[in-house]
């Protein structure tokens, strides 16, 4: 079949627009649909935060020219004692895209891997090793281009990534409640009625209009969250924050992303953040004030509980609470699973991997001694 493919290359962003429906078609067809591998999300990275890497989109069209598959990559050059240009899926850096991969119509990932591949090979001048991150353990990437490359006489490694809570969700609001038990569901009630009698009220931003200032809202949030701890938080730059509000202009529009508030006066206490992809909501950011004078009321706690418990009731049956083992997410649910890594070296390139881990081993030295350094300095 593989000979019946053909390839193209999309390295200009204005050739991305016209695959959008084929793009989306096939994240929909894939195991595990998910946002982050969907058009508006890799588009709007690529349009904030992919200054200084190269564009190298892999698209598969079959004997009749339809796209039944797509290799988002971009390459990225590093500098320094250690140069290397690392292949990566987009949306790599910088926004916590957890679950990315390869994309292929059923039946024909196999056939769309060694396209892949064989044209990774063929442009083996302008990368040297490919890194390919934040893929699940069911993704074409790590169960088919692994086995590919390997067969090419590639060197292959697999590495783990991250741990990633997931809460199963009951079909009905009044299941749900069941599967909570007697205990927690009277933490909860008990919770709701201390913000409530307070005068606290519940929001929802979903639409691009009142997401732009909701977002905003949580980023003041957030922001004034890290700064008790003397950090800047992942939301502060600028590019980052351009990036969430292309996303409401355009996953806003569809109904996939939603920003819950809970808020006292007009005024936010907390932001939940998430997003959604057929039945799956995606827990993406939480922020809530950090004034010690909120502490007794878990204003946190209790818009999570609100959240969840809405998109119980809008079909969803899962809330994906994302990578990090944070210890919150230990208190609504023990079911995990990890995504992992992939690296691929054609032979011809173990030079620039030997010289990547040297230049790997270097950095961390020198962000080790930094530390040390800032400690003795306290």
């Amino acid at each position: 079949m593989v000979n019946a493919l053909r390839v193209e290359r999309i390295r200009e962003p204005a050739a991305l627009a016209p695959i959008r429906e084929d793009w989306n078609r096939l994240v929909d067809q894939s195991q595990r649909p998910n946002v982050f591998l969907t058009w508006e999300w890799l588009d709007a990275w690529w349009a904030t935060l992919g200054a200084g890497q190269r564009l190298h989109v892999i698209v598969v069209r079959d004997a009749e020219g339809a796209v039944v598959g797509i290799g988002p990559f971009c390459i990225e050059r590093l500098g320094g004692l250690w140069p290397a240009r690392i292949l990566r899926f987009l949306g790599t850096k910088l926004v916590s895209s957890d679950y990315l991969d390869v994309l292929a119509v059923p039946g024909l990932e196999r056939d769309v891997s060694a396209a892949v591949l064989q044209a990774l090979r063929e442009d083996r001048g302008v990368w040297d090793l490919a890194e390919l991150s934040d893929l699940p353990e069911d993704s074409v990437g790590l169960r088919v281009l692994g086995g590919e490359a390997r067969a090419t006489r590639c060197a292959v490694g697999v590495s783990t990534g991250e741990w990633c809570p997931y809460l199963p969700l009951a079909p009905t609001r009044e299941e749900y409640f069941d599967s909570l038990g007697r205990s927690k569901r009277s933490r909860l009630k008990r919770a709701k009625k201390a913000v409530e009698a307070i005068g606290c009220s519940y929001t929802l931003a979903d639409r691009p209009e009142t997401l732009g200032p909701a977002l905003e809202a949580l980023f003041v949030l957030h922001a004034k969250r890290w700064a008790a701890r003397g950090l800047p938080g992942n939301l502060h730059d600028a590019a980052v924050r351009a990036f969430h509000h292309r996303l409401a202009s355009t996953l806003g529009s569809q109904g996939a992303m939603r920003i819950y508030t809970l808020e006292r006066e007009g005024k936010a206490v907390a932001c939940d953040y998430v997003l959604q992809r057929g039945k799956t909501v995606y827990f993406y950011q939480t922020a809530f004030d950090p004034d010690p004078a909120w502490e007794e009321y878990k204003p946190g706690y209790t818009l999570l509980a609100h959240t969840i418990e809405d998109s119980v009731d809008r079909g969803a049956r899962e809330f994906d609470f994302l990578r990090g083992r944070e210890e919150y997410k230990e208190r609504w649910t023990s079911c995990v699973r990890e995504t992992w890594r992939l690296t691929v070296v054609p032979q011809e390139h173990l030079p620039a991997l030997a010289r990547y881990r040297g230049g790997q081993a270097f950095r961390w030295m020198k962000r080790r001694i930094k530390a040390l350094i800032s400690r003795g300095k306290r």
